[in-house]
């Protein structure tokens, strides 16, 4: 039954992935909630409790979503032993280096919980890869060079992640010539 469970969730959309997925014994969904959240590279962005807040979907304003990179996060109660918790992302490329959405199951079974981390990539993998790779060019022509070593580590990032963009997005363009939506991304992305 485990491993039907993990397949629909993965058919329910077509650039799914499952990230993490854990059993945690003797406890209940708030305490698996807290402990997923903590283990989550984005739990930051996630309410601290998901008991107090039932099936609601909290927006984040323009200053939030700005530092944040999401335009909300929603809590659903199916049941009292189940919840999904939706980290949403900007489909439009709005802010165009956050380019996953992300859902957590959580289903008590007996004195169990099971939880699931789902990401959802906006976009086909190529165009997910070129963003990702603008995205950290854009990080480390930041970044200042404090002293040798750190130029070098600089140059050594920029030379891989900034190099390759121009060639990647000439191809990307003629690949995706005949959609709009993509043409966009790779537009935003281009003026990173």
């Amino acid at each position: 039954m485990h491993y039907i469970f993990t397949i629909l969730f993965c058919y329910n959309s077509l650039f799914a992935l499952i990230e993490k997925e854990k059993s945690f014994e003797d406890t209940n969904i708030t305490e698996a909630y807290r402990q997923i959240k903590n283990s989550f590279s984005e739990g930051y962005y996630l309410p601290q409790n998901i008991k107090a807040m039932e099936n609601i979907t909290q927006m984040l304003d323009d200053k939030e979503s700005e530092i944040y990179g999401y335009k909300n996060f929603k809590v659903l109660w199916h049941n009292e032993n189940e919840v999904t918790i939706s980290l949403n992302a900007f489909e439009n490329g709005e802010r165009i280096c956050t380019y996953k959405s992300y859902d957590i199951f959580l289903k008590q079974i007996n004195t169990n919980v099971q939880g699931i981390i789902e990401s959802k990539m906006l976009y086909p993998q190529d165009i997910q890869t070129y963003i990702q790779n603008a995205c950290a060019c854009n990080y480390f022509r930041g970044e200042y060079g404090y002293d040798k070593a750190r130029q070098k580590e600089l140059d050594e990032k920029i030379e891989q992640y900034c190099k390759p963009l121009p060639q990647t997005y000439n191809i990307l363009q003629e690949k995706y010539n005949n959609q709009p939506k993509m043409q966009k991304i790779l537009k935003r992305v281009n003026e990173l």
